[in-house]
């Protein structure tokens, strides 16, 4: 199996992985937001924990689409200086800014596992769902060591000679 085979092979796992946790998530903040209102405006009782579970997963969802913000390379980028450089500055600019994204992934993912660790050991519970938050906090290093996977799968591409091409979406299929 080629390189380019694996690569889109783990690209296409992953982003499966990543397309039904957001649709679940979507989902699940829908319809309890949809749940809060009956429950408010019929039932005239709040679901006290309703707000708590859709910022959660606002927040979850959130950090589960940067990694396809490297994907797809929709992240923001200024594509006039490729433009304007030669192809081995243009090469090298690729490189210096997918190093960059891959840095910062890597930072996601130390500083994230300490924030959600040292919250795990003081014991803090969310306000209204009395979930630790500490499992909430670790979104952060899972969604950095996503990023960094594919941050390292489009620096293998660029680096052996070709150029990353992103997968292209169809929103009338997908």
């Amino acid at each position: 199996m080629g390189a380019g085979t694996m690569i889109k092979g783990v690209n296409r796992i992953i982003d499966w992985i990543e397309n039904v946790l957001v649709t679940t998530l979507i989902l699940t903040a829908t319809l309890t937001a949809i749940g809060q209102v009956i429950a408010r405006y019929v039932f005239n009782n709040s679901l006290y924990w309703s707000e708590e579970l859709i910022l959660y997963a606002l927040i979850t969802m959130s950090f589960l689409t940067m990694g396809m913000g490297v994907r797809y390379a929709s992240h923001i980028s200024v594509e006039a200086i490729y433009a304007i450089a030669g192809p081995r500055t243009a090469r090298a600019l690729q490189i210096g800014a997918t190093c960059l994204g891959l840095v910062f992934a890597c930072v996601l993912v130390f500083y994230g596992l300490k924030l959600s660790f040292n919250t795990m050991q003081m014991g803090q519970l969310s306000p209204a769902m009395r979930i630790p938050v500490g499992y909430i906090y670790l979104i952060i290093p899972i969604s950095g060591g996503l990023m960094a996977l594919l941050y390292l799968l489009v620096l293998q591409s660029i680096v052996t000679e070709r150029v990353y091409v992103a997968p292209q979406v169809d929103i009338k299929t997908s």
